[in-house]
């Protein structure tokens, strides 16, 4: 039990740490940062994504000295359990996240998470700060419920685009 526990925590582990890194570090920090440039270049560009040696390098480095610290406090089934479900969630923030930019969207579940974080990069980078859940928005008071979003014509992806004068999701 405690090691499923352990997977579960990371999980959840990975959703707070999404939260806090996009908002804090991409956007409200007051200066350069490692995260905040490639940030930027992400909302400048929609199709914009880190390349992909240094997310492997940060998670690499983050994962082993996340490990060194918890095998000094819980056995190594648990802190490998723990870095699965945070490593595992992590790449499906990655996979989800690219996909949001990307493909057409599929399933409403993932419909509404769209919503939410295309209003976060086309109407408000103050608000809706949650890739791969809306729960921490709602915890720490940034979110904002979203019906429609507009995306602007020279920031649409194609799969988006409706008409000549307007694309929205």
């Amino acid at each position: 039990m405690g090691i499923l526990l352990s997977f579960f925590a990371g999980i959840v582990s990975w959703t707070l740490a999404e939260y806090l890194l996009h908002r804090f570090l991409g956007h409200e920090h007051k200066g350069k940062n490692f995260f905040k440039a490639e940030h930027g270049q992400h909302h400048a560009k929609y199709n914009y994504f880190a390349p992909a040696y240094k997310k492997a390098i940060m998670a690499l480095s983050v994962t082993a000295a996340f490990y060194l610290l918890l095998q000094a406090i819980v056995s190594s089934s648990i802190a490998l359990a723990y870095l699965s479900g945070f490593l595992g969630m992590y790449i499906m923030y990655e996979i989800t996240h690219y996909r949001f930019h990307i493909r057409k969207p599929v399933a409403k579940p993932f419909i509404l998470l769209r919503k939410h974080h295309f209003y976060h990069h086309f109407h408000n980078p103050k608000a809706n700060h949650g890739v791969t859940t809306r729960f921490w928005d709602r915890v720490f008071g940034t979110f904002v419920p979203v019906e429609k979003v507009r995306v602007p014509r020279k920031m649409a992806m194609q799969w988006l685009i409706q008409n000549e004068d307007e694309a929205s999701l």
